[in-house]
């Protein structure tokens, strides 16, 4: 895995409550910040995961039910079609 430099910009408040998080944990506040952002990330990537999967799941349905709508009418077609054949030398 190619290793990325992040750069955070924190307010003081928030770069403190970091910090005490990350004591309060025993971590550094580097591997506090490594963790969070890994497990951010790995979230994330989680919720695009399942995002694409119900998007194809839903296109799969909706493809199917046109399919479905199409077949029913090219069957009225078919039917129509039957129904106005006439016989040689009708009119």
């Amino acid at each position: 895995m190619e290793m990325k430099t992040v750069t955070i910009r924190l307010r003081p408040e928030e770069l403190d409550a970091v910090r005490r998080r990350a004591e309060a944990q025993g971590k550094s506040l580097q591997a506090h910040m490594h963790d969070t952002l890994l497990a951010e990330s790995v979230e994330a990537d989680r919720l695009l995961r399942r995002s694409v999967r119900e998007g194809s799941e839903q296109y799969a349905e909706a493809f199917a039910e046109f399919d479905r709508d199409n077949d029913r009418r090219l069957a009225q077609l078919r039917e129509a079609s039957r129904s106005s054949e006439r016989e040689i030398g009708e009119w």
